[in-house]
Order: C-alpha cells, then structure tokens, then sequence
C-alpha cells in the first residue's frame, strides 16, 4: 500500500466509513444488519444516507451533519458535501466528479449535476447543471461557466 492511498483512507470521514459499511452489508445480501448500521449513522449523526444510494470513491462529507441523500442517487468521485445538504426528489438526482456541495443546499428532483460543479451555500437547484459551473441562489442560476471565461 502506498503512501497515498494510507492518507487517503485517513481522511475518510467517520459517516462515509458507516456508509461504506452499510453498503458493503447491503450488496452482500445482509440487509437486516445493513438497516442496522443504516439507523445507528441516523441516530449519531442525523443522517439520512440510505445503503441503495452510490457514493463512489473519494466522496467526502466535510461535516456530517444533517445530510439527506435520496435512495437513487449517485454521486461521482471526490465530491465534497458539506453539512445540512439535501439531495432528493424523482429518481433520485446524479451529481458528477468533483463538486462542491455547499452548505445548506438543496438539489432536488430528478436532474444531472456535471463534473466539477460548484453549488453555493444554501442554493436550491431545480435543473440540470452542465460541467465546470457555479450556481447559487433560490432557485439557482449560474453565475460562472468556466468553460465560457477560457
């Protein structure tokens, strides 16, 4: 094992350890002790990170706080959700690689977030986000394309 993937498994938060947990038991067909650990993370932490949601690796949460996290979703590689982020609504919505969930922000129903994205504290968004954007505000709009500034 290299030295990075030794930090790496260092700054893993506590929740996302539970989550890794709970997943692992539900993919193995241990649901009963998967609903288990599901609950326990619920009571600790007060949140609500089902075993049917994907977060892939290198996800982060910050703060692990207040987090609701829709059944369906998915969210990509090294995204960072900070503390009281709500991410629900139809299928469940998927958020791409390396975004930045500020706090207090709600993505709600069944939209793509693309890669890269930034979601300002407390913004709500309702639509699709296209890569390499920034969005804020209720409802959200984008204030920067990186994409368009190049």
């Amino acid at each position: 094992m290299n030295k990075e993937s030794i930090t790496d498994v260092n700054n893993i938060s506590i929740v996302v350890r539970f989550y890794r947990i709970e997943r692992w038991l539900w993919v193995h067909h241990f649901k009963l002790l998967s609903k288990i650990v599901w609950r326990l993370v619920y009571i600790l932490f007060a949140c609500y990170i089902p075993p049917t949601a994907i977060l892939e690796d290198g996800v982060n949460i910050a703060h692990g706080i207040g987090i609701v996290i829709h059944q369906g979703s998915v969210i990509g590689k090294g995204t960072k959700i900070y503390q009281n982020v709500t991410i629900g609504g139809g299928n469940g919505p998927k958020i791409g690689e390396n975004c930045i969930l500020g706090c207090g922000c709600c993505i709600l129903g069944d939209i793509t977030i693309g890669n890269n994205v930034k979601i300002g504290a407390n913004a709500v968004v309702l639509e699709n986000v296209s890569d390499n954007c920034t969005a804020v505000g209720v409802p959200a709009r984008i204030i920067n394309n990186r994409e368009e500034n190049k």
